[in-house]
């Protein structure tokens, strides 16, 4: 409340001076002076106030969207222990990822494990044939059953 009657007493004050030196060097008509300068300083408050908003909502959308991209990016699709259901949740390698589910609201933790391999090149050969037929049970069946092998 404060600020506003401090911006209306600056106003009301630039207009007074504006109206004083137009009365006193160009005896310009007084209350011309002084609507015309109180308009064009509220015109001009709200043109600069419009700017700056502008300015500061393509910020937000900038950083948000920039947020959303980071979280995409370093973020995973986890299951809750207590009810299975699918949450997305950032990842991070120097902080603890818990984080509680959405849907039942209790506390989950992730766990995240590094494992080092070999890296290995395949080898350029004939494939073998891999089949479950046992030469040596087929003999053995053939002499239960008689049969000459």
């Amino acid at each position: 409340m404060f600020d506003i009657f401090k911006s209306l007493a600056i106003t009301l004050l630039i207009s007074s001076l504006t109206t004083a030196i137009c009365y006193q060097f160009f005896n310009m008509n007084i209350y011309g002076v002084f609507t015309l300068t109180t308009l064009v300083q509220f015109t001009a408050s709200w043109f600069l106030r419009t700017y700056i908003q502008h300015i500061e909502q393509t910020n937000i959308r900038k950083q948000q969207s920039e947020l959303i991209t980071q979280i995409e990016n370093e973020a995973t699709d986890a299951s809750c222990a207590y009810c299975g259901e699918n949450n997305l949740i950032p990842i991070s390698s120097n902080t603890d990822n818990d984080f509680n589910c959405l849907s039942c609201g209790k506390p989950n933790s992730v766990y995240v494990q590094i494992t080092i391999a070999q890296k290995s090149v395949p080898i350029d050969s004939q494939p073998y044939e891999v089949t479950n037929y046992n030469n040596k049970l087929a003999d053995a069946k053939n002499k239960i059953l008689g049969k000459d092998v």
